[in-house]
């Protein structure tokens, strides 16, 4: 039985703006290709739309093959092109030689503009979201065993908050504790000692100063964190990580609980107590409640091409500032 004929348009892109997750993207063009090779072979062209020349991409779109061979044109960052740009590729579309498969992998791209408007008419779409939180747990044993090792529960949970819900990110890690550790089950401490120390800055001292309320080492850290090579959307992660449970926890402080009460109802891991005790003495609940929506607009900032680093610094030095004295209250232990 002949293959199925493949869509000749996809668009790659995320369905929640600034969710875009590159081994998603990565994963779903292998299975195009995979699809095209099952009706013979397929020459894969990549272009990135920002530095190559759009009449280039637009004739490479529209060119059939002399040969009659299967092509496929991956096309990256479109959503960084002016106006003009967009509309030389969008009249390529309609042009597009039988041959060719166009995948469009956009990150952060205005579906309002006429380019991916037609693109959403036309193709076939794939989201590529990073996956949601309560998802990531089985990503990760799944990617675990794809590796021949098992993650003991603490070591999954401490994983998970140093890399977010980037699936490369999560995929990298495992490589290295996978290469590491081969007699057992990793465990927290491995992942303490293996995780790249960038991380390590970024996932437990960032997160620490910011749980005492000291800016001066919450920035420095953050400096070191970055120049080591962490990513700032892993250091976001990682602190909403932290965040999420000091907003719980500051609420039933506002409702009576002591602090000590606050963290043995919120369940905290171990590892997690010291520093959630330390930020439910030091924050207000509304002071946790603006810091934690801010950090997600952060979030969406860094992942649609802002400064991550910049938004970073200017949050925690807003964050960790003091309290007024007149609005500070004593806090329940």
């Amino acid at each position: 039985m002949a293959a199925p004929a493949a869509h000749p348009l996809y668009l790659l892109a995320e369905e929640r703006r600034g969710e875009f997750d590159g081994w998603r993207a990565d994963r779903a063009l292998a299975d195009i290709r995979k699809r095209l090779e099952r009706s013979g072979s397929v020459a894969v062209h990549g272009y990135r739309a920002g530095e190559c020349d759009v009449q280039a991409i637009a004739a490479a779109i529209e060119t059939p093959s002399l040969f009659g061979a299967r092509t496929l044109i991956v096309v990256r960052g479109v959503e960084s092109l002016d106006e003009r740009s967009q509309e030389r590729l969008t009249a390529a579309l309609e042009f597009q030689a039988p041959q060719v498969t166009v995948a469009i992998v956009s990150r952060g791209g205005d579906m309002r503009r006429r380019f991916f408007a037609r693109c959403r008419q036309l193709a076939t779409r794939i989201p590529v979201d990073h996956p949601r939180a309560g998802e990531m747990r089985g990503f990760a044993d799944a990617f675990a065993r794809e590796r021949g090792c098992e993650l003991d529960e603490a070591a999954r949970e401490l994983l998970l908050e140093c890399v977010g819900r980037d699936l490369l990110l999560l995929a990298s890690e495992l490589d290295k504790l996978a290469a590491a550790v081969t007699s057992r089950a990793v465990g927290v401490d491995d992942v303490r000692r293996i995780t790249a120390p960038g991380r390590e800055h970024g996932n437990f001292e960032v997160a620490d100063a910011f749980c005492a309320r000291d800016a001066a080492a919450a920035t420095r850290l953050l400096a070191c964190a970055l120049d080591e090579g962490a990513q700032p959307v892993a250091v976001i992660g990682a602190l909403a990580a932290s965040l999420k449970p000091l907003v719980a926890g500051a609420e039933l402080v506002a409702r009576g609980r002591s602090v000590d009460e606050a963290v043995r109802e919120l369940a905290l891991a171990p590892y997690q107590r010291f520093a959630c005790q330390r930020g439910l003495r030091a924050y207000r609940a509304s002071e946790l409640r603006r810091a934690y929506s801010e950090l997600a607009d952060i979030d969406l900032a860094a992942k649609s091409g802002g400064d991550g680093r910049a938004l970073l610094e200017l949050w925690l030095l807003r964050a960790c500032r003091p309290a007024p004295r007149s609005s500070a209250s004593p806090r329940p232990s």
